[in-house]
């Protein structure tokens, strides 16, 4: 899968409009559509800023998870007041982690899957 193509799922996934994301990091209509092999360090910084919760290495090379687990934008535990509202955050955070992970391993699933009919074409 290309750049472009990840790019796109990840837009998808985040239930914006390609020209909402193009915009948001400074590109013209279509330079999502025409990146054939790499994208430049400016937007590649803008995406970063724009986007965190996106992993620059999943966009860049296809490796690992679309998304950064959520447990690195979780607050650190000497934040919080007691230990029952520690466990309650901490409970919350596994249990968003596992959403996250079984969003991210659907979504590749059904990219995969939009590639292979692609292919059969």
């Amino acid at each position: 899968m290309s750049i472009s193509n990840r790019t796109k799922l990840f837009v998808k996934s985040q239930g914006i409009t390609m020209k909402a994301f193009e915009e948001s990091i400074g590109a013209s209509n279509g330079y999502i559509n025409n990146i054939s092999r790499s994208i430049s360090l400016e937007k590649i910084d803008l995406i970063v800023e724009k986007y965190p919760i996106l992993n620059i290495e999943w966009l860049l090379t296809g490796k690992g998870d679309m998304l950064k687990p959520l447990s690195a934008f979780t607050e650190p535990e000497s934040q919080y007041v007691n230990e029952d509202e520690k466990t309650r955050a901490s409970i919350t955070a596994k249990a968003l982690i596992k959403i996250d992970a079984s969003m991210t391993h659907l979504l590749q699933e059904v990219s995969e899957i939009k590639e292979q009919l692609i292919n059969k074409k």
